[in-house]
């Protein structure tokens, strides 16, 4: 099991969404934990994160297999989580 660490710009993007919405994004970052290779591999400026969907929501992260951390960076509607 990795360990999640939550950036403030992901955090601030959580708290801004509707709480059955929160639900969803917070129990798939339990998913994420357990196994962070499920999301999909990002190209170009975005190469070396990954993309995890949940319906119309992204949540993009980096996974530092070292250390055994994934760091969430943004997560919220498609349409704004890849800026």
């Amino acid at each position: 099991m990795f360990e999640l660490r939550i950036a403030n710009k992901a955090r601030k993007e959580i708290k801004n969404l509707q709480q059955k919405h929160q639900i969803i994004i917070l129990e798939a970052l339990q998913d994420i934990a357990a196994d962070p290779y499920l999301g999909k591999p990002l190209t170009r400026e975005l190469s070396s994160k990954f993309s995890y969907r949940i319906g119309i929501f992204r949540i993009i992260y980096k996974i530092n297999q070292r250390d055994n951390i994934v760091v969430i960076l943004s997560a919220g509607h498609r349409a704004n989580v890849y800026n």
